[in-house]
């Protein structure tokens, strides 16, 4: 019974991921008393190559986290190619570099720098149940053990059940979401970088090489639902393995998601009832990039401060309210497309040079184009 439990934490965190453990580290480093249960058991195992650009490596320095800690590949620049592999363009630029990572292994040691900060963690639990109440917030958990907090932090994932059971929208249930699909082998020459093709389409599709020592992994996001995602990887990858660009056999077993790149943009409310909404969950995945880190870890730590202040309000839910304010004057511009037509600048970028430094920046920058 509720009565019968004593600790009250300031925050609970549902979700693990980036969003989920940006959220309990911020809150930690504010002396909040914060749990994080996370469904996956521990240690995150998993190979899946991603990346963050410049204001992510900010972001992590804020975090604690460095290039050794992050099990991270430093890289510089990227290439853009056009969807028929027959152009390219190399932009090469001072800030256009980051770092390559491990997803698993990224996510474990955000997760370690928050529990150092004081976050207490349950692992390979899932949250049957969410009651959000005048007082305070109550979780049911996979083990039977009830835990209660102030505010929640949903950042499980973007079919997001506990953000379903809190009555809220989530990202996948909206209609501008995306479909992806990702394919990763082993090569026998190490390299590392990024290659971005870019679809002359006006709904958008964009594929992502990206290269860390023998690993090479592929990304494709399209918003073409007249064409199966798994048809459409497929071409592009047959295509690029003609090319020399990847191996034959990345196709053969491509994972397919929802991707909910830029769909926070286009959600009515991340905020509930004692709750708000982050990470894939909420819809912060870079629209025209599909980059999901930075944006979730923003959104996690936006949210923590959100809930700090609204602890300290008159009246918590008011406080809640202003997430989306918060939210937006940090991360609009790098969640949008760019705000041109690609249908028609593609066939522009890899006749004038420019215009591929900007498509660039665009793309690893989150720069209005």
């Amino acid at each position: 019974m509720v009565s019968q439990l004593r600790d009250v934490y300031d925050l609970l965190v549902v979700g693990g991921g980036p969003a989920g453990a940006a959220a309990a580290l911020r809150a930690a480093q504010r002396d909040a008393r914060t749990l994080l249960i996370d469904k996956q058991p521990s240690p995150r195992t998993g190979a899946d190559i991603e990346w963050l650009g410049p204001a992510g490596l900010k972001l992590c320095q804020e975090c604690g986290l460095s290039l050794k800690k992050a099990g991270a590949t430093e890289f510089r620049d990227l290439r853009l190619l056009s969807w028929d592999l027959r152009r390219s363009a190399a932009v090469s630029e001072r800030d256009l570099r980051g770092w390559l990572v491990e997803r698993a292994a990224f996510e474990e040691a955000l997760l370690r720098e928050a529990q150092r900060a004081g976050a207490e963690t349950l692992r390979g639990l899932e949250v049957c149940d969410i009651r959000l109440g005048e007082q305070h917030a109550l979780l049911r958990l996979s083990d039977r053990r009830e835990v209660i907090g102030q505010v929640v932090v949903i950042a499980d994932g973007a079919a997001s059940p506990v953000g379903r059971r809190a009555n809220l929208v989530v990202a996948a249930q909206q209609p501008t979401v995306a479909q992806a699909a990702y394919a990763q082998c082993q090569t026998t020459a190490p390299a590392v970088g990024i290659d971005v093709a870019l679809g002359a389409s006006r709904a958008g599709q964009v594929a992502t090489i990206v290269r860390r020592g023998t690993a090479v992994g592929v990304r494709l996001i399209a918003r073409t639902p007249e064409q199966p995602i798994d048809r459409l990887f497929g071409s592009f990858c047959a295509g690029a393995a003609r090319c020399g660009l990847l191996p034959e056999e990345i196709a053969r077993q491509p994972v397919r998601y929802l991707c909910p790149a830029g769909v926070a943009l286009d959600m009515d409310t991340h905020v509930g009832k004692r709750c708000l909404l982050v990470g894939d969950a909420g819809g912060f995945v870079a629209a025209f990039s599909g980059e999901g880190i930075y944006p979730a870890m923003q959104s996690g730590w936006i949210a923590a401060e959100t809930a700090l202040r609204a602890l300290r309000a008159p009246l918590l839910q008011d406080e809640l309210a202003t997430f989306g304010v918060a939210w937006r004057q940090r991360l609009a511009d790098y969640l949008r497309m760019p705000n041109t037509d690609l249908s028609l600048l593609v066939p522009l970028v890899f006749g004038n040079q420019q215009m591929s430094r900007r498509v660039a920046r665009a793309f690893l920058l989150g720069q209005p184009f």
